[in-house]
């Protein structure tokens, strides 16, 4: 096992990598403000994996662009000076269609490179791995569950996120998201002359909207079950053979997720066969619930709070591919001001806030959490080992 540091020595190497992540600054927000000038969508985030990949490879980190064969993806490690835990900063850049960078993913990906080129600037002097994982497409495309499909996070020991948002807060758990999709098939028939010729796919779907509606009584007050009908029919006077809906099924609680998706299902089989059409039901990716590790989200409260923070326990109301990472390794997401108060994400308020002075000043303080945070877990193995038993208790 890795060397425990004292307290002072931790101390002054933090003092160090803050020194050195304020004579980055500019250059941080230079980036930050590039990102965000030049949005781009997931998957297609190649500007701004090069610039990034750039800084990176500029201080000292062995830089992989394409990794687990996503071309925008990226895995960069700077090493210390022996075996040690390998911590992750895990970090996103894509911009959201039709509106830029409203939830502030340039903030992240701009500031979570500076935090590890100034982490780089102590690792000589630390046992294990800084690794800055660049995950596309956070904005519904799951560039995460990908890279973690694919082995891109093996040997990642703790995983360290920031987001932009207009309070101080760490994220105690989120939403599990996987969207259902039913397409039901029917015969046509004209619907004035011989309608009893017909099978209704359109009355499949209402049946499946008032299964799930009747549903919602007996949901937990966490659940979310949301859809629209996108195949309505194709003309008035035709006994409509083809119609299908699209559903959202959400829950905080992982196991009660898969529990609310067999019974979405189970209404859906039942639509068909009250109205004798065929259903084909398609799911889609699995965004998971969030796990909260209080051990790592102790080190985040402390080292915000020394920057005079007062940092809450929040529960985030959205989605996120977060979620899937913290499933397979201690993980924490947090958050300090990078928005005026009341400006939530994916609003025009906060796409200026990205690149206004709350939103740059916002991304610097996050960054300074991240490169202590960081520290106080390369410098003691014994809280890594903390935050894993936490997580397998969990």
């Amino acid at each position: 096992m890795a060397t425990t540091h004292a307290a002072s020595d931790t101390a002054a190497l933090k003092a160090r990598a803050l020194a050195a992540l304020a004579a980055r600054e500019a250059d941080a927000r230079e980036l930050a403000l590039r990102i965000h000038a030049h949005p781009e969508i997931g998957f297609q985030e190649t500007q701004a994996v090069g610039w990034i990949a750039d800084l990176l490879g500029r201080h000292g980190y062995e830089v992989q662009v394409g990794a687990a064969g996503i071309p925008t993806a990226i895995v960069a490690r700077a090493h210390g000076r022996g075996s040690g835990p390998t911590v992750g900063l895990i970090a996103e850049y894509d911009a959201l269609a039709g509106l830029g960078h409203a939830c502030g993913h340039n903030l992240m990906g701009a500031g979570m490179a500076a935090a590890a080129t100034a982490l780089a600037t102590v690792l000589p002097d630390l046992a294990g791995t800084v690794v800055y994982y660049g995950t596309p497409a956070e904005e519904g495309g799951g560039g995460k569950i990908l890279m973690l499909e694919r082995g891109a996070f093996q040997g990642c020991d703790a995983a360290i996120q920031y987001h932009a948002g207009d309070h101080a807060s760490v994220a105690t758990g989120c939403l599990a998201v996987q969207g259902v999709e039913f397409q039901y098939a029917g015969r046509p028939a004209h619907s004035a002359a011989a309608p009893w010729n017909g099978l209704n796919a359109l009355d499949a779907v209402i049946q499946l909207f008032n299964a799930i509606n009747a549903m919602r009584q007996q949901l937990r007050p966490d659940a979310r079950i949301h859809g629209i009908i996108t195949d309505g029919g194709q003309a008035v006077n035709i006994v409509p053979e083809r119609a299908a809906a699209a559903f959202g099924v959400r829950s905080a609680d992982s196991a009660y997720h898969k529990e609310l998706m067999a019974r979405a299902e189970a209404c859906g089989r039942a639509a068909a066969d009250a109205t004798g059409t065929t259903v084909t039901i398609s799911k889609g990716m699995l965004f998971d619930a969030l796990k909260y590790n209080r051990t790592l989200g102790a080190l985040v409260k402390a080292n915000a709070e020394a920057l005079g923070f007062a940092v809450e326990e929040r529960f985030v109301g959205a989605s996120t591919d977060l979620g899937n990472l913290s499933q397979a390794v201690p993980t924490i997401s947090y958050t300090l001001p990078t928005c005026p108060p009341g400006v939530g994400m994916h609003t025009r308020e906060a796409l200026e806030a990205g690149k206004a002075e709350v939103g740059l000043a916002g991304m610097i303080q996050d960054a300074k959490v991240m490169v202590m945070t960081a520290i106080d877990l390369l410098a003691s193995p014994a809280t890594v080992e903390r935050a894993w038993a936490e997580f397998r208790q969990a």
